[in-house]
């Protein structure tokens, strides 16, 4: 899994709409005060426009604006917006099923990985981040060995959910 300097960007962008959630922000300022070239910040732009994070208007008074409400949209949901899913190994895409898995006793292993990622960058908002309202947590369950078979199957290791 890797967060790319794409997704650092776009959600630093986003930060600076978050703290004025109703206000135009020009793609110029944006890739200025974020530090990337224009033509990638426009790249960004068209991006989270895609995902319907924000909207964007053109002309000499326009700009962009967020589109969803910073409180209800969480980190998971703009990194995957960017870059699409957080994969931690390739056995876990979709598409991703590896021949070993029925006997595979680290498949269990990425999976609950996978789920506690998922869990921890979904347990906080733009909105918490931006504004220091609430710290990522991790959920109870990943900490409680016995919980493992309750959010991850596993067949590699002789026992199933």
């Amino acid at each position: 899994m890797d967060i790319s300097r794409k997704t650092d960007y776009a959600l630093r962008m986003l930060s600076m709409l978050a703290k004025d959630p109703g206000s135009l922000l020009s793609v110029r300022t944006a890739a200025e005060e974020v530090g990337v070239p224009y033509s990638f910040a426009r790249s960004i732009q068209h991006g989270l426009v895609q995902a319907g994070i924000i909207e964007s208007l053109r002309g000499v008074r326009g700009g962009m604006r967020l589109k969803v409400d910073p409180a209800q949209v969480t980190i998971r949901q703009i990194v995957e917006a960017v870059q699409g899913p957080l994969i931690m190994n390739d056995c876990m895409t979709p598409e991703g099923a590896c021949y070993r898995q029925p006997e595979c006793c680290y498949h269990p292993i990425w999976a609950g990985t996978q789920a506690l990622v998922n869990s921890y960058l979904d347990s906080v908002t733009l909105d918490d981040v931006v504004n220091c309202r609430r710290a990522p947590a991790v959920d109870p369950k990943f900490a409680d060995r016995s919980a493992f078979t309750s959010y991850v199957s596993c067949e590699g290791c002789g026992k199933t959910a």
